[in-house]
């Protein structure tokens, strides 16, 4: 545990590589006491053996993620042994789209579903107080994750709240409770982490 935390507080500019989340997803394993839900950041719900898609699709304002999961054949990569850590948008997130993003939330463009998903997928199991203590380790106040699209996510606390932002300036906020299922989790979110094109 100590190789684990000396491995993350050593990362240079506060940036969590591959190598860094795999740590903290370990840490996260640690039986820590979770965030409380004072803190305005998503906290880790008890473990469940239903793979995510299936608390997603349990979870009331997450319907659009979990049909876009199954559209786009994502489902399956929490049927496995590896982790993953999905920031997942809520309904609204994709109700703000307009109807601009009718033929993307209706099953039209499975490929851009696909591609603005794992923009929104993270290798590893990070739960919402692995991601706040590193950002309070960090002396840039912030965290660095690549995510499954290839852009690095910079994680914040603003406030009481942690907020994500991609590269092009679109920004999430984590909220309600995180879900955890086999060897991933989500975090909701409100916002996607790409913006809407024009």
């Amino acid at each position: 545990m100590t190789q684990i935390s000396h491995r993350v507080s050593g990362l240079r500019a506060g940036t969590l590589t591959l190598i860094g989340a795999c740590g903290l997803a370990l840490a996260g394993c640690s039986g820590e006491t979770p965030a409380s839900d004072e803190t305005g950041a998503a906290v880790l719900a008890e473990p469940a053996s239903d793979p995510v898609p299936e608390l997603l699709d349990d979870t009331d304002g997450m319907e659009t993620v979990d049909d876009a999961l199954e559209d786009t054949g994502l489902a399956g990569i929490f049927e496995g042994n590896a982790s993953y850590t999905l920031l997942a948008p809520d309904d609204a997130s994709f109700a703000a789209l307009g109807d601009g993003g009718k033929a993307l939330t209706d099953g039209e463009d499975e490929a851009a579903m696909a591609a603005l998903l794992k923009q929104h997928l993270l290798p590893g199991y990070l739960m919402p107080r692995d991601i706040e203590s590193a950002i309070e380790r960090s002396d840039e106040d912030s965290v660095t994750i690549t995510s499954l699209a290839g852009e690095d996510l910079t994680f914040r606390r603003n406030g009481d709240a942690i907020t994500v932002t991609a590269p092009d300036g679109a920004e999430a906020t984590f909220k309600g409770e995180a879900l955890a299922g086999g060897a991933s989790v989500a975090i909701p979110v409100s916002g996607l982490l790409r913006k809407a094109e024009s």
